[in-house]
This record gives C-alpha cells, structure tokens and sequence, in this order.
C-alpha cells in the first residue's frame, strides 16, 4: 500500500464516521506515514493528530523547520522572523472523500496561467469585490510583485487537474492587515477567487477552503490561526463562512474598502474541518 492510499483510506474512516475520534494502526502503517508508533495512544492516532501530519497533503518541506531568526522587515513593523524560500510547483494535493476529487494548489505559473487569470479578474462577479479588471500586463507586473514581496505565495488551485481558481496565502504580520489587529508572528492570511463557474457551490466551497486551510497550517505548525479580511458586504460568503472554524472578530476600515477581520483557531479548524456536513447556501 502506497501512502496516498493510506491516507485516503484512514480520511475515509474519519469522514463516513464522524463520532470516530481515533483509528488503529499497524506498525507498517506507522512506518508508511512515517510517525513513529510510541507516539500512539492505546494504539491508535486521533482525528486531530492524523490530519496534522504533512503526509496528508503537504508537498513541500514545511516552514518550521527553517530556522528561526530575526530580520527587519520595515521600519514600522520591526523584526519579524525571516521567512523561508517560497516553493515551486506543486505546494498541496489530497484526495477529498467528501468530494469525491482530487485538490492540489501550486503555484502560479505566468505561461499556463496568465490569459486565464485575466480571463477571471475581468469577470464581472470577480470584479465586483476584487476591484481589479486590469489589462493582462498589469496583471502581469500584480503578480511578480506577490512572487517578490518575500510573504505572500500566488497559487492556481485545481481539482482533478482542473484550475479553478487563484489564491494567496501571505504572512499576515508583513501584510498590510498588520496595523488593525492584534497579530501573532505566525499568522497565516488568505485571499480568494473561484474563476471557473462550474466550481462554484457550497460543495465545491467547503472542499477546496478545508483544503487551502489545511495547507496553512500543515506549511508552518507554528500557525495557530489563520486570518481573512473580505469586504464588509460580501454576504455571500459570510453565510458560507458560517459552517466553517472562521468567526468575524470585527469591521475596520482600509484606505480602499471596509472590512471584517475573519479568524480560525488551528485547533478549532482540527476539530471541525472534517465533520462540517455540506448544505447548500
């Protein structure tokens, strides 16, 4: 058995039970998912300790293990720990039982993905909260500036190989969303953009947030939350936030738009993330 299918088969037990707290494992699977079996509790490894294995999705070596040392950032943020290399290619890819499909995220790549990107940013539904309906060059130069701003990774997230749509996942204490609230050093922020209208749903939805979540957290276990900051009127999202681990901590206002600070806590997010039963909103 290969550990893709270990780990679909042990996703499987978790989703189609959602009372099983913890599945059994032998020792070739320890040894196939490579956590040592001492750290087995009667035996077995719980819900919440199986999904923060790297092996359930991370494709990448993840950040903690850089080490950690200090660097100024700017004048007015101060010295933040330094950041690793951001990756190459494929960052995240899992089989989502409830789905029934394949997510992956990797990264943008400006030859595959440009035209399609531009295609997106001028829909009028995108448009609308994004605010960026720009010319392919401009969009161009928006993006090598996200590649180079040492905090921020650009990914195209697909399912079964189909790119849908275009995501960042950003070091929120070098963001802009710094100054507005009370931040820890290891934050995580997300940006969203579902292009492709045939994977917009509450389905589709609640899979490929788990996913994009579930990234974050696995990249850096010194991530204890993960951070959102939509405009303040997207209701639509709101009541499709509402079955998630996010809960809107308040509304502050940018230069450009007024917001709502969203926030979920990793352990609320390894609680609840693959027990939230899909509806459609």
């Amino acid at each position: 058995m290969n550990i893709d299918q270990l780990v679909r088969d042990i996703e499987t037990q978790f989703t189609h039970q959602p009372t099983l707290e913890a599945v059994t494992l032998s020792e070739q699977e320890c040894q196939i998912l490579a956590f040592p079996q001492q750290w087995l509790e009667a035996g077995s490894i719980s819900k919440a300790c199986f999904f923060q294995l790297n092996q359930t999705g991370l494709r990448h070596q993840p950040s903690d293990r850089f080490p950690y040392v200090k660097q100024q950032n700017d004048l007015s943020r101060g010295y933040l720990a330094a950041r690793p290399a951001k990756p190459k290619g494929e960052v995240y890819r899992r089989f989502d039982v409830k789905l029934e499909k394949e997510i992956s995220f990797r990264t943008f790549d400006f030859e595959k993905d440009l035209a399609r990107f531009t295609q997106w940013m001028n829909n009028p539904r995108v448009a609308e909260f994004w605010e960026q309906a720009w010319t392919e060059d401009k969009l161009k130069v928006f993006i090598e500036n996200r590649f180079s701003d040492g905090f921020t990774l650009p990914l195209i997230g697909e399912i079964d190989g189909q790119a849908f749509g275009y995501f960042e996942v950003y070091w929120a204490a070098q963001d802009r969303l710094a100054p507005y609230y009370d931040g820890l050093e290891f934050d995580r922020g997300i940006h969203l953009l579902v292009g492709e209208e045939n994977y917009r749903g509450k389905h589709y939805f609640d899979a490929w947030l788990r996913a994009l979540c579930h990234y974050a957290f696995l990249d850096d276990v010194r991530t204890q939350r993960i951070v959102m900051e939509p405009r303040f009127d997207n209701t639509k999202l709101f009541k499709r936030l509402a079955s998630t681990a996010f809960e809107k901590q308040f509304e502050f206002n940018f230069p450009h738009k007024r917001s709502a600070l969203m926030m979920m806590q990793r352990s609320a997010f390894f609680d609840v993330a693959w027990a939230i039963e899909s509806e459609e909103v």
